[in-house]
């Protein structure tokens, strides 16, 4: 594998937490004994939201400030360690003379642990310029789901997603593609999740790379758990997330990206755009 090619692997694994569920569109394994290490930031500012119905309604401001750990380690050249840790803020702006729908309108806040992921990727098939990977992922209940407000940071329950990856260099064209295709089981009452999602990079000037990326999550509705309010930890979401990113990368070692999100077809989850920012290690 060239150099250029290990550039173009590593700069595809710059995705952020989804709101609900992080979904990490990476298609090919780590070299053994080589690893991807990132911290993260993820922020949004909501007025509205996409009720359980979709009907998008006012609500109080919302933020939602999350700190990640993303890192992946080759345990062998096939198989690779995931491990996400976010840690996460929401506060809830005091709300004074208007109707909102919700009965909390003197404002809230909480700072805690998320549900973290672990995870394995296997390298299923390599032919050519594509490769195709089986995933398994486990979120641990981890966070704080008992907040009086509702403004939960997890869920309290355990879940386990499998997912499909097929990825295509273009090499020596600077630019991939990528699909992925999961289903998340969930426990406690939640339903179950299908998740997908579609992704291309381009690389300009040896350094910048450009990515378009779509990520959608459908509820299969085969629970009856009701989570938190405004979709935190909540059950039944569905979105379809569309974003750009742009990433900078320094001596095929290390470097930083910037990122925009925002949803559509969406239900029980905020509405607004969400902007990152990540610091990224390849070693």
């Amino acid at each position: 594998m060239t150099a250029s090619t290990r550039a173009l692997l590593g700069i595809m694994l710059l995705c952020l937490l989804l709101p609900a569920l992080p979904v990490h569109a990476d298609g090919w394994p780590q070299r053994r004994g080589h690893g991807y290490y990132k911290l993260g930031f993820y922020t949004l500012r909501a007025m509205h939201y996409y009720e359980p119905g979709g009907n998008r309604i006012a609500i109080p401001t919302v933020g939602d400030y999350t700190f990640s750990f993303y890192g992946e380690y080759g345990l062998t050249d096939r198989l690779t360690a995931i491990a996400y840790v976010p840690v996460q803020r929401i506060t809830l702006n005091r709300q004074v003379g208007r109707e909102t729908g919700f009965e909390y309108t003197e404002g809230d806040e909480i700072t805690s642990l998320a549900d973290p992921i672990l995870g394995v990727r296997f390298g299923l098939l390599q032919f050519g310029g594509t490769v195709v990977s089986a995933g398994l992922k486990l979120g641990l209940p981890l966070g704080n789901s008992d907040q009086t407000n509702g403004l939960y940071t997890g869920d309290g329950e355990f879940n386990q997603q499998l997912s499909l990856e097929v990825g295509h260099s273009f090499y020596p064209i600077p630019a991939y593609a990528l699909v992925t295709a999961g289903f998340n089981q969930r426990s406690s009452g939640f339903s179950d999740e299908v998740v997908f999602g579609v992704e291309a990079g381009y690389t300009v000037a040896n350094n910048w790379t450009i990515i378009g990326r779509v990520q959608g999550l459908e509820s299969l509705k085969n629970g009856d758990a009701s989570g938190g309010q405004l979709g935190f930890a909540g059950n039944d979401q569905r979105y379809l997330l569309y974003g750009a990113e742009l990433a900078y990368t320094h001596n095929d070692s290390y470097g930083v990206s910037l990122g925009v999100q925002n949803a559509t077809r969406a239900h029980n989850v905020l509405s607004a755009p969400a902007f990152s920012l990540g610091l990224f290690l390849k070693r």
